[in-house]
C-alpha cells in the first residue's frame, strides 16, 4: 500500500465518520477579533527588483549586435529576423511577468 493510497483511505474513513464542521462553541468568534491584523505588503521590493532586472538585462544585451540590429530595424519599421526576435523576447518577458503577478495576487 503506497503512502498516497494510505492517505486516501484515511481521508475517506474520516469523511464517513465526521459529517460537517466540528462545533467549537464560539471559540473562533472569540479569538479572531484578538488576532493582530495581517501585515501590509510593501511595493518597493517588487519595483526595485523589476528595475534591477531591467538594468541587468539592458546591460547584458547592450553589447550584442543582434540587439542593436533588432532595435534599429524595428525603429525603422522593418521586420527583420533580429527585430522579430527582439519583439518575441519582449512579449515573452511581459507574459512571464503577468503570470507571476497573477500568481502572487492569488495568494493575497
Amino acid at each position: 500500500m503506497t503512502h498516497s493510497h494510505q492517505d486516501d483511505a484515511v481521508d475517506a474513513l474520516l469523511q464517513r465518520q465526521f459529517e460537517g464542521a466540528v462545533p467549537d462553541d464560539g471559540f473562533c468568534d472569540r479569538v479572531m477579533p484578538h488576532l493582530p491584523a495581517r501585515p501590509r505588503r510593501r511595493a518597493w521590493p517588487l519595483w526595485s527588483g523589476i528595475a534591477a532586472g531591467i538594468a541587468a538585462c539592458a546591460l547584458s544585451l547592450s553589447s550584442t549586435p543582434m540587439f542593436h540590429l533588432g532595435w534599429h530595424d524595428w525603429a525603422g519599421g522593418e521586420l527583420s529576423a533580429p527585430a522579430i526576435a527582439l519583439l518575441l523576447a519582449l512579449a515573452g518577458m511581459s507574459l512571464l511577468a503577468m503570470c507571476w503577478s497573477l500568481a502572487e495576487a492569488d495568494g493575497c
